[in-house]
């Protein structure tokens, strides 16, 4: 089944909120398929629970106060694909996510960021 470009939209605005106002991992993945994809430079994550897995480690990973520095450049949206920009001040100059949502549930992610070199 298709998803109209509203849903989309509310879809990965949800995802966003959840994880800029710190709601936990549990309900930044609550929007994902069971048997979602999330795809990065070094792994495939295969289904809801591998990808609470990487979130897990993503937040932790993150420098001090990036949630609060966290900038949402630009957000696109056509039928059931999104795709976003972001950064993080300095230290994560450019993040990149595209999104595929079926039946207003996450089916599928990319993801990719430039994180400055630590000094």
């Amino acid at each position: 089944m298709k998803t109209d470009l509203s849903t989309t939209e509310a879809v990965v605005r949800e995802h966003l909120r959840a994880f800029l106002e710190q709601q936990g991992v549990d309900a930044i993945v609550k929007d994902y398929h069971d048997e979602a994809r999330l795809y990065t430079e070094t792994e495939i994550y295969h289904g809801k629970h591998e990808v609470h897995g990487f979130f897990e480690g993503f937040l932790v990973a993150l420098p001090d106060g990036a949630i609060e520095r966290f900038e949402l450049r630009s957000l696109q949206i056509e039928a059931s694909i999104a795709y976003i920009t972001w950064s993080v001040g300095g230290d994560i100059p450019l993040g990149t996510d595209t999104f595929v949502v079926e039946d207003g549930k996450i089916v599928s992610q990319t993801f990719a960021m430039h994180a400055a070199p630590a000094h």
